[in-house]
């Protein structure tokens, strides 16, 4: 019993020991630390023209070991009518109140001018910081009146300020004119807490008790109009336009757009004008001419490949129509004449749509090719684009074209972004200038990317031949159709069709072609009525709709495109005005 009472009390003599160290160690003096602001002063000079130079005299008292503060001042505010309004500060030096200078570091982030000002020997001791920084657009301007709304200390110290005062000088002809009135408290207080005193130009301000953590002096002076001289209207226009940098986003666009478009875009001079021309450039297909001359894939490219291929023999079209009592359904069969084994002088485009027309067997009917035909799209497109850049068409083709476009827009956006979302600059604050800007600068953009293909001279020269083509197709004159070969009709028609002229081309041949073509079945063509080119080319017109429209359906649960596509001085409270902010220690 003896030992175990004589462990125990050894037990509690040592737990009693700890706890006094404990209690010791965390007690001393030595290893607390905190600190707060004794004294608050500003000395505020207004110049004729509303700047005004401010020196802030910071008195600090440390209770441990600290190496400096940061003070942070906002320069980003909320300007008229959505805009952004921005506080030009210019710190011109940091001294330790004997003017000896101290190092800092500054910088913006997220609205507010960060000065992290380095403090030698902050240890249990008082030291004071002096800023002096100008404010080029700190006055406020109003009809009948300027004013001087100006927040002292801030509101965003997270220790108290024992004592704040502040003296602002205006110019000689203020004298006895001012009106000046002082808030004190948390941000949105209406505290009267602090006195106000005119004498001749000079506005006197103090605190009356300590501000509290989070509290705040703010002062505001009434000025007649005519003693301070009001900015004009460029001096204006420049602060506007440095406080709402998006306003420089369509100008950025066009520069940088035009720059792409100088250095990849410019087609080359092809040396050669548009002058009618009676054929089409050899070696180029209906959908290689409609694309060179657009610069981009258009359904009707693909829909008059059909109608070449059937001109040259390789299907025959039969059109059907299923009459019921009131409605009717219109379709469309398809014949393979000239099987697989015996394909030559196909383009790579035009054996794709071959080859996946007549998958299931050498009779197709059109409506069958719904919701499976549309997988063949991007094949016959990469095809008709790798033949126009394998025929030397292109410089810069349109697929790579839109790439420098998207690389574009990234290079466009990312200043601004970078400026936003590192805190260096408030960018997209006002939603009515983004907007705007934004579809200014969409709209440059759209220009010059419809213009950032850029052909070789080759493809320069064949875009005018094929231009001369599309003009004689629109202008020709029935008595030259008259010595031309009896198949001319059929055999450009589908040029006509890829350059979206077959109306005109067929009007030109109207009386002059009796005989319906082979390769094409339908009511009134083929079956001993009279042929009319212009009956016919509206078929031909309907059909390619009809295609359209089936060839790129997809199922519902598919995903993949169709590919075709190419105040006044009354009121107020503390916390209001410019200035302000607030500051910490490290």
């Amino acid at each position: 019993m003896t030992s175990c009472a004589n462990g125990t009390a050894a037990v509690q003599r040592w737990s009693s020991a700890i706890l006094i160290l404990l209690f010791c160690f965390f007690s001393t003096p030595s290893f607390a630390k905190s600190w707060r602001v004794s004294d608050f002063n500003d000395t505020i000079t207004i110049a004729e023209d509303g700047s005004a130079d401010v020196r802030e005299r910071i008195t600090l008292s440390f209770v441990g070991e600290w190496h400096g503060i940061h003070r942070f001042i906002p320069i980003e505010y909320p300007g008229p009518r959505g805009t952004n309004y921005t506080l030009f500060l210019n710190v011109s030096g940091v001294t330790d109140g004997s003017g000896g200078k101290l190092k800092y570091d500054s910088s913006t982030s997220n609205g507010f001018r960060d000065l992290k000002i380095y403090i030698p020997g902050a240890v249990d001791t008082e030291r004071t910081v002096e800023i002096d920084y100008t404010v080029r657009n700190g006055m406020r301007f109003f009809e009948d009146h300027d004013e001087f709304y100006w927040n002292v200390t801030g509101n965003d110290w997270p220790v108290p300020i024992d004592h704040a005062t502040a003296v602002v000088t205006f110019p000689g002809a203020a004298a006895g004119s001012l009106r000046a009135q002082a808030f004190t408290g948390v941000y949105g207080s209406a505290e009267r807490d602090a006195t106000a005193e005119v004498k001749g130009a000079d506005c006197s301000f103090e605190t009356k008790n300590p501000l509290a953590m989070r509290g705040g002096m703010t002062i505001d002076v009434y000025i007649p109009k005519g003693i301070l001289k009001e900015p004009g209207s460029l001096t204006r226009f420049f602060w506007f336009i440095g406080s709402n940098p998006i306003v420089f986003l369509p100008f950025w666009t066009f520069a940088l757009m035009f720059f792409f478009w100088w250095k990849w875009g410019r087609d080359p001079d092809p040396g050669v004008s548009v002058a009618p021309m009676y054929e089409p450039p050899k070696g180029i297909s209906p959908a290689e001419a409609g694309t060179l001359l657009e610069d981009k894939i258009h359904p009707r490219d693909i829909t008059s490949t059909i109608v070449d291929l059937a001109v040259r023999g390789f299907i025959k079209i039969e059109e059907t129509d299923d009459k019921a009592l009131i409605f009717h359904h219109k379709d469309y069969i398809f014949h393979l004449l000239i099987p697989k084994t015996a394909w030559t002088g196909l383009a790579p485009h035009e054996q794709v749509m071959l080859e996946n027309i007549f998958s299931a067997g050498d009779q197709v009917q059109l409506s069958s090719l719904k919701n499976r035909f549309y997988t063949a799209i991007p094949a016959i497109r990469q095809d008709i684009m790798s033949a126009l850049r394998n025929k030397g068409m292109y410089l810069l083709d349109p697929d790579s074209a839109n790439g420098y476009s998207f690389v574009a827009v990234l290079l466009i956006i990312a200043p601004f972004a970078a400026s936003q979302f590192t805190g260096f600059k408030a960018v997209f604050t006002s939603v009515g200038l983004l907007v705007g800007c934004g579809i200014i600068s969409a709209i440059i953009w759209w220009l010059f990317a419809r213009q950032m293909t850029a052909k070789t001279v080759n493809g320069g020269r064949t875009c005018v031949a094929v231009l001369g083509f599309q003009e004689f197709m629109n202008r020709v004159d029935a008595d030259r159709l008259k010595r031309m070969p009896p198949d001319t009709f059929e055999k450009y028609l589908a040029y006509a069709m890829a350059l979206g002229v077959e109306h005109h081309w067929a009007q030109a041949f109207a009386g002059i072609v009796q005989n319906p073509p082979s390769w094409y079945v339908g009511p009134g063509y083929g079956y001993g009525a009279g042929f009319n080119p212009i009956f016919f080319s509206n078929s031909m017109h309907s059909m390619a709709n009809d295609m359209h429209q089936v060839f790129v359906s997809a199922p519902r649960a598919s995903s993949t495109g169709s590919g075709f596509g190419g105040g006044g001085g009354g009121g107020g409270f503390s916390g209001g005005g410019f200035g302000g902010g607030g500051g910490s220690a490290f």
